[in-house]
């Protein structure tokens, strides 16, 4: 908080809003709107949780000081006075049905959700959760505050292995001791018709793969069966075009990309390092900045716009300033290099001339 207010004291967290609201739009990444009651039993890590208080009073500031887009739709490069903010959420939780929804149609905010279509309607349907949840099973309530951070960097390094290599890792985990706890049902995924309630309510519907795999970690071919039938399936159940995706973990890569695009998805969004989507923005690679709870509040746990300014906008702000300078970068080397052989050719030529004369 400190940090921020002396930032908005420079005029840094002005400018730099000013900056993003003239260049593009941010696109949000959420994953769960948990209440005070279901923060108790979740297995989910803290950086996937808002609590519904939280997003209530964001939506509210959000409704009145945003323009509020739609991920669907190609935002409208015009500039105008407010910032442009899109509202996705990955995974599809029950409770963006339950929280997130009733919310959003509250301050008429359009949503857009990244569902798994073979995990819909499953009590702890993706591995974090799972390995989570046997990991804290193994805790005493001593040293439960330690065994969060012990979570989280087990969870973290477990993302980088292969998905054999991980599969094997969890296995081991959650057969040892006293195994998974349901926590149901906090921690499922919406079921169909819920998906089909909110769809007729106006939320749109894309893919998070099939089955929620990192895509850089499996072979090609199960990568394209990831991207391609899940949206195959999404359209068979809502009966209406599947245009966007999202890539699992934000991991992504030349040949991933390729897939999507081949998939026939029109947009398709990452979630690793924040940016803005600018007129400019490869269509497959649209940044996204990720939201949790300590990114909208104070040190006293209330909704601060403050905090939303430094911690998502300041920060988008930054991926648009690298992005703008390695492309600078890139175009430099590519005239450099195109100088130097330029200049090596008529080096060459002039050494030619000269042994000819001579």
């Amino acid at each position: 908080m400190f940090w921020a207010a002396f930032l908005r004291a420079l005029g840094v967290l002005r400018i730099s809003r000013r900056w993003v609201r003239r260049q593009g739009a941010v696109v949000l990444t959420f994953h769960r709107v948990l209440t005070d009651e279901e923060l108790q039993l979740t297995a989910s890590l803290p950086g996937m949780i808002v609590r519904r208080e939280t997003f209530d009073d964001f939506l509210q500031y959000a409704a009145e000081k945003c323009d509020l887009i739609q991920v669907a739709d190609e935002p409208v490069w015009a500039r105008n006075q407010k910032l442009k903010v899109a509202i996705t959420f990955d995974d599809g939780w029950s409770d963006n049905a339950t929280s997130a929804y009733p919310l959003a149609q509250k301050h008429r905010a359009p949503m857009a959700i990244f569902v798994v279509p073979r995990r819909t309607g499953t009590v702890l349907p993706f591995w974090p959760e799972r390995a989570a949840s046997a990991l804290d099973r193994h805790m005493t309530t001593a040293d439960r505050t330690q065994s969060q951070s012990y979570i989280e960097q087990t969870i973290e390094s477990l993302k980088g292995l292969t998905a054999q290599e991980r599969k094997h890792r969890i296995d081991e985990i959650t057969s040892s001791g006293s195994g998974v706890g349901s926590n149901a049902p906090v921690d499922q995924t919406m079921t169909w018709d819920q998906i089909a309630q909110l769809h007729a309510g106006g939320v749109v519907f894309g893919s998070h793969t099939s089955t929620h795999e990192i895509l850089t970690g499996i072979p090609p071919a199960q990568a394209q069966d990831e991207i391609s039938l899940s949206r195959e399936l999404i359209e068979g159940r809502l009966n209406a075009p599947c245009s966007i995706f999202s890539y699992p973990n934000g991991d992504s890569s030349r040949n991933v990309r390729e897939l999507v695009a081949r998939a026939g998805y029109r947009f398709a969004f990452l979630n690793q390092d924040p940016g803005v989507w600018t007129p400019l923005s490869d269509q497959y690679l649209i940044p996204r900045v990720n939201v949790c709870e300590y990114h909208l509040v104070d040190d006293k746990g209330r909704f601060s716009p403050l905090m939303f300014d430094y911690a998502v906008v300041w920060n988008a702000a930054k991926g648009l300033l690298a992005e703008k300078r390695a492309g600078l970068w890139k175009r430099l080397s590519n005239k450099w290099r195109g100088w130097s052989v330029k200049f090596h050719l008529q080096s060459a030529e002039k050494s030619h001339i000269e042994k000819s004369s001579s």
